[in-house]
């Protein structure tokens, strides 16, 4: 398996559905545009600064304090009227689990790989706990470890729990800066597009099946 010993994935976007495609019936939903709502919703991703953002990816604030700051930054941004009542899980409740993707993080298990879960947290509800711990040696989620990619710290946390140097250790994300932070730490990293690209890619790095 030339060397590496772990799968370590994202989880929105990779382990589900790509996120824009719930940002757009989100969008609709309220009706407003989806460039605004991206610009909003991922100014943290995109090299700028975000306190509200980091403050509730690292489990700073509650999903109310959330929803209630951010549904009145989206309301000051687009002149429509946002409610805060249940706006995280209406923003994400377009997206469905990747079950090609999962069905290949199980694969690598039942090769011998450890596997972890590393994902940046938009609230705690989303995850579906019982099929990840099915799949998963380790779970990291950055509400509740109060770190967040790309900060180094949480890439060293992981490998730490894996129990492997972070050369062993292969990550998936679809957020090249993300995995630019990963390199830096030592891991190898491959940029999720879509699933079959995706597990080909890791099929060839790792020498097993995932498919």
């Amino acid at each position: 398996m030339n060397g590496y010993q772990a799968l370590v994935v994202d989880f929105g976007g990779v382990l589900t559905t790509p996120l824009q495609e719930s940002f757009v019936l989100f969008a609709e939903a309220l009706g407003i545009e989806l460039q605004d709502l991206v610009r909003v919703a991922l100014k943290a991703y995109t090299g700028d600064t975000d306190a509200l953002v980091v403050a509730f990816e690292t489990g700073k604030i509650s999903d109310e304090e959330f929803s209630t700051q951010f549904a009145q930054r989206l309301t000051e941004e687009t002149g429509v009227e946002v409610p805060p009542e249940g706006l995280v899980e209406r923003m994400f409740g377009g997206i469905r689990l990747e079950e090609g993707m999962l069905d290949g993080v199980a694969a690598a298990k039942r090769h011998g790989l450890k596997t972890g879960l590393l994902s940046n947290s938009w609230g705690l509800s989303g995850y579906p706990r019982e099929r990840l711990a099915e799949i998963m040696d380790v779970i990291v989620i950055s509400g509740e470890v109060g770190m967040r990619k790309p900060d180094p710290e949480i890439f060293t946390f992981t490998t730490v729990e894996l129990g492997l140097p972070a050369a062993a250790c292969v990550f998936v994300d679809d957020h090249p800066g993300h995995l630019q932070a990963a390199q830096e730490a030592g891991m190898t990293t491959v940029l999720h597009r879509n699933p079959t690209q995706t597990l080909a890619e890791l099929e060839t790095l790792l020498a097993i099946p995932l498919t």
